[in-house]
């Protein structure tokens, strides 16, 4: 199916420790509708002492290697003095126009924009499909900076304000996952920008998950809750106060488990026996807990998106939520979920208990919040805003994606002809 045809791509983005999350989902998503159409290879910038600068072994030089990340065809760049922010990619720029040289077609998959800096410093047309402002993203883990990380944060800042902006003009298109990030990147470039569409993360088995009815009491949160931004203080004093409501109740936390001296704070109460803090777990089980789950919390101070909710939502468990962000676009007040300000414990647990207590509502907001995956977040919806976004970019790839969708579907129909013949 023309495979040999297929022309190549390169998709710039971020590699974390924890291998989960937000980006590391968007990029497995994006890298799958490439591979559609595309030869895609990711490639990321590298701080892995093997291939970067590094002052302890008195090697001032980066190198390039190539990896499988997850099933991904990955190439590694080395970065040279990595505490230095703004010259991440400045400085190994060589690499990178080198290893791009072969590439016609380019996207950025990223929480920031800041991943696509190499394509702006070399006047690539790019596309970039990205979560979150870079101050937003940082905002609760700069208050965690002492000393001479503090001091280098506060000197680059100015410097990655600039590279953002940069960026964010030179990108050919830009998707935001969610509608606040729309509204965020807006005001940066102190415009609606024609070249902007909210597309936000799609939900693949939407339309065959079944509702579990005989829901458990079993509140559910996931996430990287070593980050600050995910605020463990309010989910575990929100938990503790519908505890002694319901006592019933069990905690299930997904995700990086904080640090043990921030859990000691809270080892004394009644409610944290209910707590389980399973770590990061496969997705099959997540999804049994997402099935058996009443209700997810999400309590962060800041989310681009929050994949999290679309996928409690697909599992008929309804989303209460800090006023965050990005759960906005899913949490339809009063019919999915709700939205609550930020550290409002009251608020959160009153509409907790709404849920909780009331089965026929409880019913309703689980069909609601299914059937808003359904419509508005499916694969086929969000890969048309991909192929329009390419479109407009690369117009040449508007007669590409259409020939291959035709031999795609014509392929199809001979197989499924084929395999009704042999019965």
């Amino acid at each position: 199916m023309c495979s040999n045809r297929k022309p190549k791509i390169a998709l710039l983005s971020i590699r974390n420790s924890y291998n989960y999350g937000g980006v590391l989902s968007s990029l497995k998503t994006a890298y799958q509708f490439c591979e559609r159409y595309f030869k895609p290879t990711v490639f990321f910038l590298s701080f892995d002492p093997a291939l970067s600068t590094s002052l302890r072994s008195v090697k001032f030089s980066s190198s390039v290697r190539s990896i499988s990340y997850f099933g991904m065809n990955c190439v590694e760049i080395g970065s040279r003095w990595a505490f230095w922010e703004p010259g991440h990619y400045r400085y190994t720029l060589n690499h990178w126009r080198n290893l791009l040289a072969e590439y016609n077609y380019f996207w950025a998959v990223s929480g920031t924009c800041i991943a696509a800096h190499p394509l702006a410093l070399l006047n690539k047309k790019f596309n970039m499909w990205i979560g979150t402002p870079y101050d937003e993203d940082r905002a609760e883990r700069v208050k965690l900076l002492t000393g001479t990380r503090l001091i280098l944060d506060r000197l680059a800042h100015h410097a990655m304000v600039g590279i953002e902006k940069q960026v964010l003009e030179r990108a050919s298109y830009i998707w935001p996952v969610s509608t606040y990030a729309e509204r965020q990147f807006q005001h940066i470039l102190n415009n609606k920008p024609t070249n902007m569409e909210w597309c936000s993360y799609p939900m693949e088995q939407a339309a065959s998950r079944s509702l579990n009815t005989q829901k458990e009491d079993i509140i559910i949160a996931v996430g990287r809750f070593s980050d600050p931004r995910k605020n463990i203080d309010m989910l575990i004093r929100v938990f503790d106060a519908l505890y002694r409501k319901k006592p019933s109740l069990h905690l299930y936390v997904i995700g990086m488990k904080p640090h043990n001296e921030k859990l000691f704070d809270y080892s004394h109460l009644p409610s944290f026996a209910n707590i389980t803090f399973t770590g990061q777990v496969g997705s099959t089980d997540l999804h049994t807990l997402l099935d058996r789950a009443k209700l997810m919390l999400i309590t962060s101070y800041q989310e681009g998106l929050g994949i999290v909710g679309l996928e409690a939502l697909m599992h008929g468990t309804p989303v209460i939520a800090t006023d965050c962000g990005g759960p906005r676009d899913y949490i339809i007040e009063g019919k999915t979920g709700f939205l609550v300000p930020i550290n409002d414990d009251t608020a959160m647990v009153n509409q907790a208990l709404t849920l909780l207590n009331t089965a026929s509502l409880h019913y309703q907001f689980s069909l609601a919040g299914q059937h808003l995956i359904e419509q508005q977040f499916s694969l086929p919806k969000i890969h048309n805003l991909f192929k329009k976004g390419f479109c407009h970019t690369y117009p040449e790839l508007t007669t590409w994606f259409a020939e291959y969708d035709r031999i795609r579907a014509e392929h199809t129909t001979n197989t499924s002809i084929s395999s009704m013949a042999t019965l």
